[in-house]
């Protein structure tokens, strides 16, 4: 029986160092845990933040499409309204009815470049370099116009030796529809008698801020 119980007093002992042993893996096994549950509230963390900036970014793309689906349809409403008024500006300007039938105009991407191109009755593309002089000035005249108009920006006008390269009739149509018309303050430099005429002159008149 003393032989037994010192046989089953070993058995415990030893069992009692592997329950111990155990013990430390499980506490060590429970440390893993533990790091592991940081590491995943970490990532966790990381992957809402992940989405929120994703719904983010997301929505950002879908407000800028809109931005720039607004910008081009705008410049292209600038565009047609640009076109119509310099169209209206040269036929009511230029004494050749009907010389100029349509005006094309193209903005480039950056908004910071115009062309335009003017078209005859034929519509064949018009060289602006074959206009004569009055002309040309009556072109510059109504792209100044639409330009003022399309800006919806009150600032004067200041316009030096303004009829110079104008035939009669040129003059004539400046002076009713151009100056009285282009801005809400026109300042005009004509040379005296070579320029401006008695009567230029008194077709303007009633148009001064102050008649002398």
């Amino acid at each position: 029986m003393r032989l037994k119980k010192e046989a089953l007093d070993k058995r415990i002992l030893s069992i009692s160092n592997e329950i111990e042993i155990i013990n430390q893996k499980i506490g060590e096994l429970n440390n893993q845990v533990k790091i592991l549950k940081q590491k995943q509230e970490i990532l966790r963390k990381k992957i809402d933040e992940s989405s929120e900036y994703s719904a983010k970014e997301k929505k950002t793309k879908h407000i800028i499409n809109k931005l720039q689906t607004f910008i081009a349809q705008f410049k292209e409403l600038k565009k047609q309204s640009l076109e119509e008024k310099m169209l209206k500006g040269l036929n009511t300007l230029l004494h050749k009815k009907d010389f100029i039938t349509k005006v094309e105009v193209d903005i480039s991407l950056t908004g910071e470049d115009i062309d335009i191109s003017l078209y005859n009755h034929n519509n064949k593309l018009i060289d602006k370099g074959s206009l004569s002089m009055g002309e040309r000035q009556m072109y510059a005249s109504a792209l100044l116009n639409a330009l003022v108009d399309e800006s919806d920006i009150e600032f004067p006008v200041f316009i030096d030796s303004p009829m110079q390269k104008f035939d009669e009739q040129h003059a004539e149509n400046i002076i009713k529809h151009f100056y009285p018309n282009v801005s809400k303050q026109v300042v005009i430099f004509p040379l005296i008698n070579k320029e401006l005429t008695e009567k230029e002159y008194n077709q303007l008149h009633k148009k001064f801020a102050r008649h002398s």
